[in-house]
């Protein structure tokens, strides 16, 4: 495999990784605003666009992998 697209792969993983425990906490905090009867539109809002955002990294990641195998 390329150095270089090892390295990205590396970094892209980690990024995903980041995104995933991001994700987890927003849900947390989501769940216990809202047991609070506090409004979660905002953060329902912004984990959706951080859920989208890792999909399209996820997708980034399949295509490096499916590349490396070239």
């Amino acid at each position: 495999m390329d150095l270089d697209l090892r390295n990205e792969l590396e970094d892209l993983m980690g990024d995903i990784q980041k995104r995933q425990r991001h994700i987890e906490e927003q849900v947390f905090l989501i769940k216990v605003l809202e047991r609070d009867g506090q409004n979660t539109l905002e953060q329902q809002a912004v984990l959706k666009f951080e859920r989208k955002r890792l999909a399209l990294q996820m997708e980034r990641q399949t295509k490096l992998l499916q590349k490396a195998r070239i």
